[in-house]
């Protein structure tokens, strides 16, 4: 066994040991070294070397690297896609989910309804759900169900519009439960005042929603770019949705083929199983990771206040447009817009309305630059830059549009919320049938339904998997216990720089981490000694859970009265006796949302145990189900061994269902939705 493994234990003891408060930090400080800190330095490294699969050791190699993939015409062409993909599905999940939420504002039979079927959109696993859509809509080459039922020829390994159209649908449908229920948590700030306000005067649909998103704007702008930010790093449903999706014309290139969906975390993936240099694909993630930092400081940005934000974003959306345009290409044409957004910034103080007309002049010359791109080259003419400045200097300086209110009649809103949330019941109940098939058909017929399908995913070592996925779930929850409790507490009570210095690196983490830290964090787990084992897995989803565990146990742990604290130290405990005796016992009912959370996330893992985990002996549920379904243009897809693996597997999650619909419906979410894909 690993020596990470006693020394982790070892640390968590020691403030038990001590009886000091200081030592709560080290847990915590020993994850974030090992699974954040040490990946990035280690990319950063030897992004600078020459490091072959036969060599031994790194040889430096100055900058020849990142001229590599700066030369990378595949590469920059998967970036473009990339940018377009997370501004269109970010903006359609935002809005659908907005609109959703505002329609279950109010607490009636109707709407505990839908928020149940929401949770159970959030509770199955995403690696199910999107296998599920794929036999909905795929099947076998195009002879799918929704296909035979609608009369269509949606193919998504041979057209690439429908491949581009359908990931980004199932991963809009995948977000929209957890944004519905943070946009319902931000609302939940709203004063009922405000809404007999607007029901006195006859307020319309698109009044009252300008009216409720200016209450909370404040909170659902950042959120909107987190997403964004989010988005850009998405792996999993376009994974097992599309794959590469169909290659494209000018996808053809030396270094990475690039198809309608192969997007940044794709290539890294496809570079990883092929790599023979780690250097070069060290400096894939570094760059990748460079992407993902531009798009976090814009939405970190957004919640600054005037003028600071208008400095903050414009000096941003120049330097976007320089970095980016140097490795996607520029011309002449970029520089009125870089110099004035490096420029304006310096006349705020003096010149306001010229200063916002002159911006707003820009960003119209932004746009047309972009249209006419895009008309001229296609994907090619895509400016990734544009796709994060405009929106972003939008929401910044937050221009007054005419407003025209009206009301959508309410026949057409029930069909609306209808058509958001029947395909959960949909693509859940075609699970089913299909678990009962007595072939693997993508048209099941139920006149001799069999139950033969869940004799033999049992006596295929099903119930293992699933064991190896509950011991991913008891090592991220022992971590949990052991590092973020304690730091939780030590966080609520003495905020030191070095504490305050941890905790930005815990959130930052859950905003920066995806395939491009997964890479670099396998080989740094390799020489720990910890990638062939459950314990890995599940230190990676402890870090994932790390950021939901400080705000809701920081929060209540803030909310205990200071006099009971000060009791107890009189009447002899000692401030570990304090913590063991009094706290952790008032904090149970969190802790056991927070082992919801954890068994969740731990079922929903598939990027990390594929990178991690190489022994069958160890492999989760999610890998077993991506044996039964493979990749998009496999042939020997089981569709019912899925169907009754896949039921088998929820009936686990179900001992938490109820425990968790407490806890995705807490405000506490509004400004997370930790995830590594």
């Amino acid at each position: 066994m690993s020596v990470v493994i006693p020394i982790f234990f070892a640390l968590g003891l020691l403030p038990f040991i001590l009886r000091r408060k200081w030592p709560m930090a080290l847990p915590v400080a020993f994850i974030l070294s090992i699974a954040t800190i040490a990946p990035i330095a280690w990319a950063l490294y030897v992004s600078f070397t020459e490091y072959g699969v036969f060599q031994t050791a790194p040889v430096f190699a100055g900058l020849k690297n990142y001229e590599a993939v700066i030369r990378d015409s595949g590469f920059k062409l998967s970036l473009r896609l990339t940018a377009l993909w997370s501004t269109i599905k970010t903006t359609l999940e935002i809005a659908i989910s907005f609109f959703i939420a505002l329609r279950l504002r109010r607490a009636t039979r109707r709407s505990k309804a839908a928020l149940l079927l929401l949770g159970v959109g959030w509770f199955i696993p995403s690696f199910i759900t999107v296998s599920g859509w794929r036999a909905f809509v795929q099947g076998y080459g195009g002879y799918s169900l929704l296909n035979t039922l609608l009369g269509t020829e949606i193919d998504v390994t041979l057209n690439a519009f429908h491949a581009f159209a359908s990931s980004l649908l199932v991963s809009v449908w995948l977000s929209i439960p957890l944004s519905t229920m943070i946009i319902l948590g931000m609302l939940g700030r709203v004063s009922r005042e405000l809404d007999d306000v607007m029901k006195i005067d006859g307020t319309g649909d698109v009044a009252t929603s300008n009216i409720l998103f200016g209450e909370i704007r404040y909170l659902l702008i950042p959120y909107f770019l987190f997403q964004l930010a989010r988005s850009m790093k998405e792996f999993t449903s376009v994974f097992l949705m599309t794959g590469n999706g169909p290659l494209l014309p000018e996808g053809f290139t030396p270094q990475t083929l690039t198809g309608s969906t192969t997007f940044l975390g794709i290539v890294l993936f496809r570079k990883f199983n092929t790599a023979k240099d780690y250097g070069l694909l060290s400096t894939y993630a570094v760059f990748v990771g460079i992407f993902a930092i531009i798009w976090i400081l814009g939405a970190l940005f957004s919640r600054s206040e005037v003028p600071r934000r208008h400095r903050q974003v414009l000096f941003l959306s120049s330097a976007a447009h320089v970095f980016l345009g140097l490795l996607t290409g520029w011309n002449w044409y970029i520089i009125p817009i870089v110099t004035g957004y490096a420029i304006l910034p310096l006349i705020i103080p003096r010149f306001k309305k010229s200063f916002r007309r002159l911006v707003g002049i820009l960003l119209m010359y932004e746009v047309m630059l972009s249209v006419f791109s895009v008309a001229q080259s296609g994907i090619s003419g895509i400016i990734p830059a544009s796709l994060l400045s405009v929106p972003l200097i939008l929401f910044s300086l937050r221009y007054r549009l005419p407003q025209f209110d009206f009301s959508v009649p309410e026949w057409l809103k029930r069909v609306l919320i209808t058509v958001c949330l029947l395909p959960t019941a949909v693509v859940v109940l075609y699970i089913l049938f299909l678990s009962f098939a007595s072939d693997s058909s993508i048209l099941p017929s139920l006149t001799i339904p069999t139950l033969s399908n869940y004799s033999r995913v049992l006596s295929d070592g099903l119930l293992s998997n699933i064991f190896n996925t509950i011991g991913v779930s008891f090592w991220a929850f022992v971590m949990v216990l052991l590092a973020g409790v304690p730091f939780s507490y030590l966080l609520a009570t003495k905020r030191t720089p070095f504490v305050n210095g941890i905790a930005a690196v815990i959130l930052f983490g859950s905003l920066y981490t995806g395939m491009h830290t997964l890479l670099p964090m396998y080989f740094v787990f390799e020489r720990l000694g910890i990638t062939d084992s459950l314990f890995g897995v599940g230190m990676v989803v402890c870090i994932q859970s790390l950021p939901l565990t400080i705000l809701l146990l920081g929060s209540f742990f803030s909310s205990i009265p200071k006099e009971l604290r000060e009791v107890s130290l009189i009447e002899g405990l000692s401030e570990t006796g304090y913590f063991l005796r009094i706290v952790i016992p008032l904090s149970l009912p969190v802790i056991g949302g927070l082992l919801t959370y954890v068994v969740v996330s731990s079922f929903n893992s598939f990027s990390m145990p594929l990178i991690l985990l190489n022994s069958q002996e160890l492999m989760p549920f999610s890998l077993k189900i991506y044996g039964y379904v493979g990749e998009v243009r496999s042939f020997y897809t089981s569709w019912n061994l899925f169907g009754a693996a896949s039921i088998i597997g929820i009936i686990p999650l179900l001992l938490f269902f109820k425990s968790s619909l407490k806890l995705i419906y807490s405000s506490n979410l509004r400004d997370q939705g930790i995830e590594y894909d």
